[in-house]
């Protein structure tokens, strides 16, 4: 279970994840902030530094890497099969949108690069799985 300031840090990740608006923290200010991606190119979790336009305070919005215990084949499934119906699939484990990148396709075969930025969980697979080939 989640404190009440993890879901909130979560949130906020997760609107800087989205490029949503995220408003300052600090009690009185509310003030827009300024989202800057710090992330390594080859990061498994996202870096974001926020900046209020109006007081200047800082603030880091950072993921929590925790890779163990992997997505099993069922919870891939899922996600994949939620992404085909254009819907937002998330990370069974928190709740984080999952990103899909499409990978070069050698053999006209569908290849896929899921990846959770919050937890740092990823995978690769194919599309349509084998068993659904059957």
């Amino acid at each position: 279970m989640k404190s009440e300031q993890e879901r909130h840090a979560h949130h906020r990740f997760v609107q800087a994840l989205q490029h949503e608006h995220i408003t300052c923290a600090k009690p009185g200010c509310g003030g827009p902030m300024q989202v800057t991606d710090h992330t390594p190119h080859n990061g498994k979790i996202k870096h974001y530094e926020a900046e209020c336009e109006r007081c200047h305070t800082a603030e880091k919005i950072v993921g929590q890497e925790q890779t163990s215990p992997p997505w099993d084949v069922a919870s891939i499934t899922m996600m994949a099969e939620v992404h085909l119906l254009h819907e937002q699939p998330t990370c069974p484990f928190d709740d984080t949108p999952i990103t899909f990148i499409s990978m070069p396709n050698p053999r006209r075969k569908a290849r896929y690069r899921l990846l959770c930025y919050y937890c740092g969980r990823h995978t690769e697979m194919n599309w349509p799985p084998p068993e659904a080939k059957r």
